[in-house]
């Protein structure tokens, strides 16, 4: 069967495609409804467009572009760090919490704290690096994390300028957002 997408179709399908993964209820940013965006993914899928990446506890289905690349583990060419270890867990999870941060970060002798998960968490949010998918409620559930802006394998770190140098793409991210980099 040859696919034959609609043009409003054809636009989603461009927009969502640039997505590190999706669900259905992504799709609706893109203007359409939920009834349309559950259409388009079952089409997609059938028309091998996209792959399953994940299914999250609530048993939701997120997927990606069949052609995107599956992100390998690079190997750690330097010293560990723990904004190296948290960084590739974050890769690797796409979708997170800091305490699921601080568990796979816990590797090559690096001891990573939940609190430690938290800071960096805030501070790549504060970059852009970073979107609340679930919100928290304090005391009940922690914020659960999205990656959006995966510049590479090295890890934006942080600086005493109160900010982040990120490696891969050599620019400076700071904290206050009033400062132009």
């Amino acid at each position: 069967m040859t696919p034959s997408p609609t043009k409003t179709e054809q636009v989603v399908w461009e927009d969502a495609r640039k997505l590190h993964e999706f669900h259905y209820t992504d799709l609706v940013q893109f203007g359409i409804s939920e009834n349309t965006a559950r259409g388009y993914m079952r089409r997609w899928e059938r028309w091998d467009w996209i792959r399953l990446v994940r299914t999250d506890d609530n048993k939701r289905r997120y997927f990606a572009a069949a052609d995107r690349p599956v992100l390998e583990v690079e190997p750690v060419s330097a010293k560990p760090t723990p904004e190296g270890n948290m960084w590739r867990a974050m890769r690797r999870l796409g979708q997170f919490s800091a305490t699921d941060v601080a568990a796979h970060a816990n590797a090559g002798g690096i001891a990573v704290s939940v609190e430690e998960a938290r800071g960096y968490c805030r501070k790549l949010m504060s970059a852009e690096y970073l979107r609340v998918r679930v919100t928290a409620i304090p005391g009940r559930r922690e914020a659960h994390y999205q990656l959006i802006n995966d510049t590479g394998p090295r890890a934006p770190r942080t600086t005493r300028l109160q900010g982040l140098i990120d490696p891969n793409s050599n620019t400076f991210h700071p904290a206050d957002r009033s400062i132009k980099s």
